[in-house]
């Protein structure tokens, strides 16, 4: 629970419990205990710099940083649990980025609501990507897939992100949402350019003059005049704001688009570490959510979100003040020993079962766990079962972006040759 000291547990088997200060042992500069090390998430780390990083935040209970106007960090699995579990206290309703992205005059819908005006959006979100949707759309995302990887596959070489990653989740969510294909073309062309503004704030192209927000806001003024039998029409109708209703549809784009991007190729980045990994979930299929869910494990796509705090709280010797933010931060607690042996190594055979494979932070948790996760993984599912009809080779490093808002962990260009599995 939040204010509490979590309940100690066995340590995994064949790993050495990190010792932490006892309670009220003040730290980071303020007294005697532990140091804890400096932290800002806009910095750029390594794939392996990062995670040693957070293996030294761990060490401290609750840790402290000065950057971007102060927060507290919470990195261990049970705090951050509990924590994402009790929106009363930890509100996202003053927003879930540190710093605010410049020029938002909005929040976003349900992302950055707390009941009960989070609950209404979240139900449209739910209605949107229900099962029954997305399962009727699944011939229709592999069809997509496979399309991509038989373009990436004639290439000698060629970007996974460019070929596959980026345009299978956006052709989903266009289908999704009912667009036409003149405008799903549109969308994909605008997303990404948005999505370079999000990636690199200070180096992206100008916005050109009509935005992913105009061509959304002209396909529900479409609707409006001329209704259909898709859901940009059933959104249209409802009694919501216009403000509302166009911030849903962005935060739908971007949010389903970017996230499953970087999933995807977090995913290919793996596989084509591990030349068994492949040979092992293409005779094994069945193994593959499995291998999805470690992988959103591994490198989770969301590495933190802020908090806001709605009252005090003492935590791990620390007094946390009302108004203070607390950062989530979900990629350590993803990588938490006390919750997974050995947690750098990927594992896909760690999990008892499959409840046991989605106790991971990757989606959050509690009332602003993604709603998007089940498309999430039948996308992931069904794109992995047809890249696995190739040997997937890399030719070279992945380009990490170096900061997304300081929360995204999401590769730029993965250099790939695709060839036909025999």
């Amino acid at each position: 629970m939040a204010g509490r000291e979590r309940a100690a547990r066995p340590a995994p088997a064949g790993h050495r419990r990190v010792r932490y200060p006892a309670a009220g042992t003040r730290w980071n500069g303020y007294g005697a205990g532990v140091s804890c090390p400096h932290f800002d998430h806009h910095e750029f780390l390594g794939d392996e710099d990062r995670y040693a990083r957070y293996e030294e935040l761990r060490a401290c209970p609750v840790s402290r940083s000065e950057a971007s106007g102060g927060f507290w960090v919470l990195s261990r699995y049970d705090d951050v649990l509990a924590a994402a579990e009790d929106w009363r206290t930890y509100s996202s309703a003053e927003g879930v980025l540190l710093p605010a992205p410049a020029g938002r005059r909005a929040r976003q819908v349900a992302l950055e609501q707390d009941p009960p005006e989070h609950t209404v959006y979240r139900q449209l979100y739910a209605e949107l990507l229900s099962r029954q949707r997305v399962r009727a759309i699944e011939e229709s995302i592999r069809a997509t897939a496979a399309a991509c990887l038989q373009r990436l596959a004639s290439l000698e070489q060629g970007d996974f992100v460019e070929q596959v990653a980026a345009p299978v989740p956006i052709e989903t969510l266009a289908l999704l949402l009912g667009l036409d294909a003149d405008v799903t073309a549109r969308l994909r062309e605008l997303t990404l350019t948005e999505l370079s503004h999000v990636n690199r704030p200070d180096g992206a192209a100008p916005r050109p003059a009509f935005t992913l927000m105009d061509l959304l806001r002209a396909e529900l003024e479409a609707r409006r005049e001329n209704p259909r039998d898709d859901f940009v029409t059933l959104l249209s109708r409802q009694d919501l704001p216009p403000v509302g209703m166009l911030s849903f549809l962005v935060g739908t784009v971007i949010a389903g688009h970017e996230t499953t991007l970087s999933a995807a190729t977090n995913l290919a980045y793996q596989l084509g570490r591990e030349a068994a990994l492949q040979e092992r979930l293409a005779a094994e299929p069945a193994l593959i959510p499995r291998a999805i869910a470690e992988s959103l494990r591994h490198r989770s796509p969301v590495q933190n979100f802020v908090r806001t705090l709605t009252r005090d709280v003492d935590l791990g010797g620390q007094t946390m003040a009302a108004g203070d933010k607390v950062m989530l931060l979900f990629g350590a607690a993803n990588r938490d020993p006390d919750q997974y042996a050995d947690p750098d190594r990927f594992d896909a055979e760690r999990y008892v079962d499959d409840r046991d494979a989605g106790r991971h932070l990757a989606y959050g948790w509690g009332v602003h766990r993604c709603v998007g996760a089940f498309l999430a993984e039948t996308e992931l599912r069904i794109l992995t079962e047809e890249l696995l009809r190739y040997e997937l080779i890399l030719r070279g490093e992945p380009r990490f972006v170096p900061v997304t808002f300081g929360a995204f962990l999401a590769i730029e260009e993965l250099p790939v040759t695709l060839r036909p599995r025999s």
